[in-house]
């Protein structure tokens, strides 16, 4: 099979493309690629403009990922745009897609065509290019602790300060979104189908492997048809994720990670081919969803939920609970009464099955908005804060107060049945608006969340989830490449090569040969000698 590459490269490339087809029209001329520090940031912090006092009426488009779908109701109805537009005097439009391919290139086009949303929350990768091509503003003016205090009770100033930024371009072109500081990841599995094969849920790999295998040959749904898988994941036509069981059974556990005072790259070790090898004997049995590579986002959890597939791997703490409305138990439940989802750990002696949490979005704002328009900056950060403090978070996440919830102190009660109705009956909007705290709990800003309908079944699988190891992301300070090279350029060229390896476009023996080349030609030894020296600056290990 050939590994087809999808398109989401360098903005530069895109807008090449773009002049091409415009012949002699005229056009505005492309930003710089790969500023200095001193043309890539519109003001400097001792510059910051100030605040504006909200008397001018602003268009603001916020281009966000949705979660699990999602449409935006009519504005009679929608409101939380009620509510912001209020509070801030602004007509607010959110434009939403599932994150992935799809939605880099969007953002990719905007920026190129000159019509970028006002502010857009993508991957790290995608921002960082965004900084480098000269695209995105310094947002340090416009993000101080006075102007953001809810903001900074979810990110602390290391991960504004030391992720977020980029080596060789001036700081604060890219922000982090809250994220959930626990990672409640885990391998999830039809436990309807072990109870129809009469098989025990599977507490080591081999038996996880077993399983598989029958519940892709032994029809364990009953419908008479060669039609169910035993394990699925999303490889986006790009990658071979970190899903696969495979990795942490060799000793891999997360993407990046700290172990024993190194930083270790799973997918640029040695020992790395060991876990293609595995990869493809297990797709080879027949036991994979044959769609696993072409999957984008979630939609192996569609895999799973619709009965198509007995495994995968999920994070956040809702998944398969049964007080939740949109968790993916909930979901197959209305497909099949007697379905059943639960959290399993095949590895339980491992260091861990994850590593400890990290930001992968952020979000940008284009540099010539700040340059021409900081008041309208401002007003985009104080909705965010919004979004970020008590209130914002409950509109977003529940509704209106005494008809969704009711709060008493620091408590909040929902009311479930409410809150699923109001969704359903309007595009279920509320997982579209929750794209800045898109996390499992606002510990953080003081709130204790009490679902009643959450089961003893609920509170026996969150603590098992919080049971789970999980090793050390990077300790310290975050990392960043050195100036001129791009993470997402290494992580291509790699992503490409061990898929080559999984469907057997290239030989699996000459591993050494192609790792060499991405240390090498791909800068792939630059890049992790600059996180090294990073984190040990940082004191986040005690590198040698």
């Amino acid at each position: 099979m050939r590994v087809k590459q999808l398109a989401g490269g360098s903005i530069s490339v895109i807008m090449g493309a773009m002049l091409i087809l415009t012949g002699c029209g005229k056009s505005e001329p492309a930003p710089a690629a790969n500023p200095t520090p001193e043309s890539s940031a519109s003001v400097q912090p001792s510059e910051a403009p100030k605040p504006d006092d909200m008397g001018k009426k602003y268009d603001i488009e916020f281009f966000v990922p949705t979660g699990s779908g999602g449409s935006i109701p009519s504005p009679d109805k929608d409101f939380v745009k009620k509510a912001i537009d209020e509070k801030f005097n602004v007509n607010l439009k959110v434009t939403h897609m599932a994150a992935g391919p799809d939605s880099t290139n969007k953002v990719n086009v905007r920026f190129a065509s000159n019509t970028p949303p006002d502010l857009a929350v993508v991957t790290g990768r995608d921002s960082q290019t965004y900084a480098k091509d000269g695209l995105v503003a310094d947002l340090r003016p416009f993000m101080t602790k006075e102007a953001m205090p809810n903001y900074y009770k979810w990110i602390s100033d290391s991960e504004f300060t030391g992720y977020y930024t980029i080596e060789g371009v001036d700081d604060g072109l890219r922000a982090p979104v809250p994220f959930d500081l626990q990672p409640y990841s885990s391998w999830y599995i039809r436990k309807d189908w072990l109870d129809k094969l009469g098989l025990a849920v599977p507490t080591n790999y081999e038996e996880t492997l077993e399983v598989m295998r029958q519940f892709t040959f032994n029809d364990p749904d009953g419908n008479g048809k060669d039609d169910t898988y035993g394990f699925s994941t999303s490889g986006n036509g790009a990658n071979v994720g970190f899903d696969w069981p495979q990795w942490v059974k060799n000793g891999f556990y997360s993407s990046m990670y700290i172990d024993e005072g190194k930083l270790i790259d799973a997918g640029s070790n040695p020992d790395t081919v060991k876990v293609l090898l595995e990869i493809k004997d297990m797709i080879e049995e027949g036991i994979v969803d044959p769609n696993w590579f072409l999957n984008k986002g979630t939609e192996h959890f569609n895999k799973i939920i619709e009965g198509k597939a007995g495994i995968v791997k999920a994070g956040g703490r809702d998944f398969a609970l049964e007080g939740v409305e949109t968790s993916a138990v909930n979901r197959a439940r209305q497909i099949n009464p007697e379905a059943d989802i639960v959290p399993f750990n095949p590895f339980p002696d491992a260091k861990g099955i994850t590593s400890a949490p990290q930001g992968s979005n952020g979000f940008v704002v284009p540099k010539t908005l700040a340059e021409q328009d900081p008041d309208k900056v401002h007003r985009m950060m104080a909705i965010l804060d919004f979004l970020a403090s008590p209130e914002g978070f409950l509109l977003t996440h529940y509704g209106l107060e005494n008809e969704s919830y009711t709060i008493e102190g620091n408590k909040v009660t929902l009311k479930p049945d409410v809150i699923q109705k109001i969704n359903t009956e309007n595009g279920k909007f509320l997982q579209i608006y929750d794209f800045f705290t898109r996390v499992s709990n606002p510990a953080p800003i003081g709130l204790e969340i009490i679902n009643p309908n959450e089961t003893d079944r609920d509170r026996a699988i969150v603590e098992q989830l919080l049971s789970y190891k999980y090793v050390p992301y990077t300790g310290g300070p975050y990392v960043t490449p050195p100036a001129g090279i791009n993470i997402a350029d290494y992580r291509k060229e790699m992503n490409s090569t061990h898929a080559k390896i999984v469907f057997g476009d290239l030989p699996a023996d000459k591993w050494p040969d192609y790792l060499e080349e991405l240390m090498t030609k791909h800068k792939g030894r630059e890049i992790f000698d600059n996180y090294t020296r990073q984190i040990r600056e940082g004191g986040g290990f005690d590198a040698k």
